[in-house]
């Protein structure tokens, strides 16, 4: 299983080089000599997808940095935020209980997050719906990947709803959004979990057999962090990211794709309140070593 996962995190990085080397992507000239800027963006997605969508803003930030851009990601989230923390990004774009802990625990410094907030969709299957919540007894619910902000505010609703996990229902892992999405419509799991932007990444073939069964309310949305290292660079990096917008070349691709809406600054006092996640993820992870 350790060499499986070896492997598997070395593809991801594979797959990101063999997508980039045959996008028909250049560095400007200019740039040649320049670093390169390595951005580690949270597997949320398959890496298709991820660099599909990342693409038009990889592009822009070439440009507006005069410096060669590569995005990269890891094999799961719990991969991706021990590979932060150990300094292997630049930059990085996480989760905002993963960010806290970046901030915190490896002195990351958050420049930007999404003006679209994130949150749990809860997907059904139309020829199977809930009657109740309690209709979960007993049944299966499907997600991208368990250390997921989004699953903690799931986990945490279906509490205060009397459910408890391992005891009324069972968790099934999937690869992605849009595999929970398929547990879904193939009757796996009766539930399945998803956020906003992992919806609109999910094909219309599946979508057509699905519906949203409760929408939960918005938590935070992923963050923008820069490695110590790069805090000489973070007012020019936070200026290019906050001028990305839904309305330019670029910006309208990526912010259709994404359904991110633009980028704005994130304050101290949201980075405090996350506090709680954090150490919820924390524990989270501690427990699985």
């Amino acid at each position: 299983m350790g060499l499986f996962k070896k492997i598997a995190g070395l593809s991801v990085h594979f797959l990101c080089a063999i997508f980039l080397t045959f996008s028909g992507l250049a560095w400007p000239q200019d740039t040649s000599q320049a670093k390169v800027l390595q951005i580690g963006i949270l597997p949320t997605l398959s890496v298709r997808v991820l660099l599909k969508n990342y693409r038009p803003l990889k592009i822009y930030l070439e440009r507006e940095l005069k410096r060669p851009v590569e995005l990269v990601t890891s094999v799961d989230f719990k991969t991706f935020h021990f590979d932060t923390l150990a300094g292997k990004f630049d930059v990085v774009v996480t989760a905002a209980h993963l960010a806290r802990v970046a901030q915190t625990d490896a002195k990351y410094i958050p420049v930007a997050t999404y003006k679209a907030g994130n949150r749990a969709i809860l997907l059904e299957a139309k020829d199977s719906p809930l009657n109740s919540i309690q209709d979960l007894k007993g049944k299966s619910v499907s997600f991208g990947d368990r250390n997921a902000l989004i699953v903690s505010q799931t986990l945490t609703y279906l509490r205060e709803q009397g459910l408890r996990e391992g005891v009324d229902y069972t968790l099934l892992e999937t690869q992605s959004h849009t595999s929970a999405a398929y547990s879904v419509q193939s009757h796996q799991s009766v539930l399945g979990i998803t956020a906003p932007s992992g919806l609109q990444n999910i094909p219309n073939a599946v979508k057509d057999s699905i519906q949203v069964y409760a929408t939960l309310p918005e938590i935070p949305s992923l963050m923008w962090l820069l490695h110590p290292r790069m805090a000489s660079e973070a007012a020019t990096i936070k200026a290019a990211l906050l001028g990305f917008e839904s309305d330019t070349g670029e910006g309208k691709p990526f912010f259709e794709a994404s359904g991110y809406i633009g980028m704005r600054e994130v304050s101290n006092s949201e980075m405090k309140a996350l506090e709680p996640y954090a150490q919820d993820i924390r524990n989270t992870l501690s427990s699985d070593k």
